[in-house]
C-alpha cells in the first residue's frame, strides 16, 4: 500500500477511535491527586512531527491544559482528554527513539517501550550557482559566496561575505546582504572592495524582538554596525566604549573579534577577541566591559541558545591553546562568567574526525557557525564533514543532512544531500534551516519534519 494512503487511513481511523472513545467515555472522571497515573499503551507506535497519537491510560483527568506529554525533552500538543485517553500531536525533533511522559501536577510518568520516531528532511537550494563571487539580483541570478548567516523574525536571510572572486572579472568584495525568498531579492546592505572595505564582517546577530542587525568589524577593536529596518537596513558605525584598563587589557596582535551575538537574557551583546576575553556590550549606551578570560584562539562560530539565554555557546579554532580547547563547542554561562565552571568544553577532543552520539563522545572537524531553534536544538556546520549536525536539548548529537566525509552537491532527502564545506547556519521560527554552503557557493535551505 501506498505509504502516503496508509498514514491517511492511520489517521482516519485514530480520528474515528477518539471520537468513539470520547463518547462512551463523556461521563469520564476528574484527576486524582491521590491516585497514581496509570499508563497503559499508545498508538501508532511510529511516525513522524505532527502526527496524531493516542495514549491509553487511567486517571488523567478531563482538562487537555492541565496535561503535558513529552517525547524526551519536547513538549507534544495536547489536543484532548476523555480521562482514560489523551489525544496528542507529535512534536517536532525529540531525538531518536523518544520515551513519552505525561506529567499532570507534580505526578510524571513514563511509558514502557520507545516511541520510533521518522525524521523526514528536504534540502533544496534558496539561492546561487556555483559562481564563487557576488552579484545582487533574483533569487534565480544572484551569485553568492557567504560565510555566516542570520534570520530575523520576518523571514530575511543575512549573510556575511569575503569573496576571493575567483571568476577575476571584477575585484574581491567584502560586506553583508539581504536574502529574502517571498521578495525574490539578493541585494547588498554594505559592499566594498577589499582595497577600501569599511566592514570585514563575519557573524552576525540580530534582536528578534527589534530586528536590528549588528555585524563586528574583525580586526577594528570597538568597530561595529547596526542595520536597522526601521532605517531601511541603512548602515551605521556604532563604536564600543571600553574603559582604559579594558581596553589596554587586550592584546594588541589579537584585537580580532570575529563575531557579536546579542542576548535577549539580559539585552545586551557579547564578543569575543583572539586573546580570549569575553565582552559585554550595551547596545543603547555602548559601555562595554570585560567579563570573562578564556582561551587563546580564533573562532568558527558563536550563538546563544533561546531556550536557555544567558548561555553563550562558542565554537574554537584549531590553534585554540592549549589543545584541549581545539575544535571544540564550548559553553560560557553568563550568569556567572568568571565562576567555577563557567566556561566549559562538550564535545570530545581529538578533531578532525567523525562521530554522532552523546556530545561527550561526539567528534567534529572543523565546525564551524552554529545556531538554535526555539527548543534549544543547536545546528552545526561541520565544515570538515561536508555535513549538518543536531545537538538536541539532551546533548545527543546526530546528522540530519550530507554524507559524512563526502564532498558534493545534491539537493533531496537527508541520505542523498550533499554539501561542500558548509559555513554558515540559521534557523527561522518555523524551525527551518539555512545553509551557507560555502565551497559550492549557494544557500541552501534544509526543512525537517
Amino acid at each position: 500500500m501506498n505509504r502516503y494512503l496508509l498514514k491517511a487511513c492511520i489517521i482516519s481511523t485514530l480520528i474515528c477511535c477518539l471520537s468513539c472513545k470520547d463518547e462512551s467515555k463523556s461521563t469520564g472522571v476528574e484527576y486524582d491527586p491521590s491516585k497514581e497515573i496509570v499508563l497503559k499503551t499508545f498508538f501508532p507506535v511510529e511516525g513522524g512531527a505532527r502526527d496524531k497519537i493516542l495514549l491509553d491510560g487511567e486517571n488523567f483527568g478531563k482538562d487537555p491544559s492541565k496535561i503535558k506529554v513529552y517525547f524526551n525533552n519536547a513538549r507534544a500538543t495536547v489536543v484532548s482528554s476523555s480521562g482514560e485517553r489523551i489525544y496528542a500531536i507529535v512534536p517536532r525533533l525529540p531525538g531518536a527513539n523518544p520515551k513519552i511522559s505525561v506529567v499532570i501536577g507534580s505526578d510524571s510518568t513514563v511509558y514502557e517501550g520507545n516511541y520510533v520516531y521518522h525524521t523526514q528532511a528536504l534540502v533544496s537550494t534558496v539561492t546561487g550557482n556555483g559562481v564563487k563571487s557576488f552579484t545582487a539580483g533574483s533569487l534565480s541570478d544572484a551569485t553568492v559566496y557567504g560565510k555566516y548567516l542570520e534570520l530575523d523574525r520576518e523571514g530575511n536571510i543575512f549573510m556575511s561575505w569575503r569573496d576571493g572572486n575567483t571568476t577575476g572579472s571584477t575585484a574581491a568584495t567584502f560586506g553583508v546582504a539581504r536574502i529574502n525568498e517571498a521578495e525574490n531579492i539578493v541585494t547588498p546592505l554594505i559592499q566594498a572592495e577589499a582595497a577600501g572595505r569599511v566592514l570585514y564582517a563575519n557573524g552576525l546577530t540580530v534582536d528578534r524582538a527589534t530586528g536590528v542587525l549588528t555585524a563586528a568589524h574583525e580586526s577594528v577593536q570597538e568597530v561595529m554596525f547596526t542595520f536597522d529596518p526601521k532605517e531601511a537596513w541603512y548602515p551605521r558605525q556604532r563604536n564600543a566604549r571600553y574603559s582604559t584598563s579594558d581596553y589596554a587589557s587586550i592584546v594588541v596582535a589579537d584585537r580580532y573579534k570575529n563575531f557579536i551575538t546579542f542576548s535577549p537574557w539580559d539585552g545586551h551583546l557579547y564578543t569575543r577577541f583572539r586573546d580570549g576575553k569575553v565582552a559585554r556590550i550595551n547596545p543603547q549606551t555602548l559601555e562595554s566591559k570585560i567579563v570573562h578570560q578564556g582561551p587563546y584562539g580564533s573562532q568558527y562560530g558563536q550563538a546563544i541558545n533561546p531556550a536557555k539565554p544567558w548561555e553563550l555557546y562558542i565554537t574554537l579554532h584549531s590553534n585554540a591553546s592549549p589543545i584541549e580547547f581545539r575544535q571544540g563547542i564550548m559553553v560560557l554561562d553568563l550568569r556567572d562568567p568568571d565562576g567555577t565552571g563557567g566556561f566549559r568544553r562538550l564535545n570530545a577532543p581529538g578533531g578532525s574526525s567523525f562521530k554522532d552520539g552523546p556530545i561527550q563522545d561526539a567528534l567534529f572537524n572543523l565546525p564551524k557557525d552554529i545556531k538554535f531553534d526555539n527548543d534549544g536544538n543547536m545546528f552545526v556546520a561541520d565544515y570538515g564533514n561536508h555535513c549538518v549536525r543536531m545537538v538536541s536539548p539532551d546533548g545527543v548529537v546526530t546528522t540530519v543532512a550530507g554524507q559524512p566525509g563526502t564532498a558534493g552537491f545534491k539537493d533531496g532527502g537527508p541520505a542523498e544531500s550533499l554539501f561542500n564545506q558548509p559555513w554558515g547556519v540559521a534557523v527561522n521560527e518555523l524551525g527551518h534551516i539555512y545553509i551557507a554552503d560555502w565551497n559550492n557557493a549557494r544557500i541552501r535551505k534544509l526543512v525537517i519534519e
